[in-house]
């Protein structure tokens, strides 16, 4: 109806509407997969009307292709990578696309044929990115269905990246939609550095309080350390008395009665009590029981990329995450076809629909943008696993899915660097280390995401402790993602195993292939057991 205001969340707070601010973002959750399917499918015939105006719709679809049903649509349009993009979009070419972008959003491009990434976002895209990401924040502070602590001027701990990455544009479009008190405010935090930007919001939270957290869970980890660390001694405690209000310091006081008593060490739990704690970036599953133990809240997981906004989130129980209907047309590339594609270029794997995937399998997620967006048929490179079909205990009747990892040709560290052949080729290069041949997989040490390389050398009896030092101050040199990961997270992530002489050569003869990155576990346990 002409004239009538739709409420902000701030708005439905203050009148207590609690019903309807759980029906607005999270409603989705009481769907089931033919009403999801049935989203999807009308916002997809949407989707195509635009693209077919424009001139990207018409360079990636075909000039006289318009899909008239989603089954045509996946026969005649092509998967997509974002070299199918990139002279229309790194130059911010607004004439080609479906929809006018009100930001360009920003993200780097390993292994491709630029530095970065650009993608463009229009305004109704941010409207959907904005209430995926509310209903994340509803989540986080939520146990069950309809009951959620998040309220206006809650004291939001800033731990993302600001504009132009993905997670700068959260405080924007939430921002039109309720206030929250930012530690630092989002103009202070635009003008930090990363350690800076988050080393004043600890010190802010210290004389504040704060109720919210969103960012890397890596980085609340860290948080969590180097307060256990500060908090340990006299000195540290006497430095956080300083700065302290009434409040802080009656909480900082009785906690470290307790822990003088107890002789344990202070920790960010026995001064805050989270509302609701929402992580991103690879390896989140890793590092939750670690953000448990330092912060006494379990983190809600949510899933999203620069070129896709928000995917998914998780709910309750440590289930899995549930994807958003009306963010991204959802399709799925079952893993071996994935890895087939990834050895022959000229393969095109087959796609599955949300309704088709299977519990305990893994697929590469596909995505095209709802809402005027750029990307069609679009291979993210993420890939996932279907962990249930639904998740029973809380009566949400859509698959249940994890983020696994990156796709086998690419190494993605705890969300802040990823590593390509390139990288390690170059890393060797610089460090002039005398290798024959390598493989790098990613594993896990106590739980936290490593990168092992295994070497052949040219010579012997070279001492690996000097080859580890030298390709880790090499790939710090190569890859100032890996640089700030060591720095910033103050984690060594490298671990080193020299392989015998003529390992790989009889590798090699049993099999053919050995994928440099990643390789399966029977060719790293070959490899080592040729040794």
């Amino acid at each position: 109806m002409e004239g009538l205001k739709v409420m902000t969340l701030e708005e439905m707070l203050r009148l207590q509407k609690f019903d309807k601010v759980w029906e607005k973002y999270c409603g989705f959750l009481d769907l089931n997969l033919q009403e999801f399917m049935q989203i999807q499918e009308r916002l997809l015939m949407e989707q195509i009307e635009l693209l077919s105006q424009c001139k990207l719709g018409q360079v990636l679809m075909g000039e006289d292709v318009k899909p008239r049903t989603v089954k045509e649509f996946r026969e005649k349009v092509p998967l997509t990578t974002y070299d199918n993009y990139a002279e229309y979009l790194l130059d911010r070419n607004e004439e080609v696309l479906p929809s006018k972008p009100m930001y360009w959003i920003k993200t780097t491009w390993k292994g491709g044929t630029h530095e970065i990434k650009l993608a463009p976002y229009s305004e109704s895209m941010i409207e959907e990115h904005t209430k995926a990401f509310i209903a994340s924040l509803l989540l986080s502070t939520s146990k069950k269905r309809g009951d959620f602590s998040l309220r206006e001027n809650d004291k939001f701990l800033y731990g993302m990246a600001p504009l132009p990455y993905l997670t700068g544009l959260a405080p924007y479009g939430v921002g039109n939609e309720i206030n929250f008190e930012y530690l630092p405010s989002i103009k202070e935090a635009e003008h930090l550095s990363f350690e800076n930007r988050n080393k004043l919001g600890f010190e802010l939270a210290l004389t504040k309080g704060v109720d919210l957290f969103f960012g890397l869970s890596s980085v609340l980890v860290k948080i969590g350390e180097e307060f256990a660390k500060g908090s340990a001694g006299r000195e540290g405690s006497l430095k956080y008395l300083k700065t302290c209000n009434l409040k802080m310091l009656y909480r900082l006081a009785k906690a470290f009665i307790k822990k003088n008593i107890r002789k344990e060490t202070i920790l960010p739990k026995d001064l805050w009590s989270f509302k609701g704690i929402l992580c991103a970036g690879t390896d989140t599953h890793a590092f939750k029981e670690k953000i448990e133990y330092y912060w006494g809240k379990r983190p809600i997981e949510i899933y999203g990329g620069t070129e896709i906004a928000t995917v998914a989130t998780e709910t309750w129980g440590d289930s899995g995450l549930t994807f958003f209907p009306d963010v991204n047309f959802l399709e799925f590339i079952p893993e071996k076809e994935a890895l087939k594609s990834l050895q022959d270029k000229d393969y095109v794997p087959k796609t599955l629909l949300l309704n088709e995937i299977e519990a305990n399998k893994r697929y590469e997620l596909v995505v095209t943008k709802f809402r005027g967006g750029a990307f069609v048929r679009y291979r993210v490179g993420d890939v996932i696993e279907c962990v249930s079909l639904q998740n029973e205990a809380y009566d949400i009747k859509l698959p249940q899915v994890r983020f696994v990892d990156r796709i086998a040709n690419i190494i993605d560290l705890a969300g802040f660097t990823r590593i390509t052949v390139a990288t390690i080729d170059k890393a060797l290069t610089l460090g002039n280390l005398p290798v024959k041949d390598w493989v790098a997989s990613k594993q896990y040490d106590e739980k936290e995401p490593v990168l092992h390389i295994y070497l052949e050398m040219l010579e012997k009896n070279i001492d690996i402790t000097t080859v580890k030092q030298t390709l880790n101050e090499s790939l710090q040199q190569s890859d100032s993602d890996y640089k700030d990961l060591r720095l910033m997270l103050g984690r060594d992530p490298l671990r080193v195993t020299l392989l015998p002489t003529g390992t790989f050569s009889k590798t090699k003869k049993k099999n053919n292939n050995i994928n440099k990155l990643n390789p399966c576990k029977k060719t790293i346990e070959s490899l080592i057991n040729c040794g």
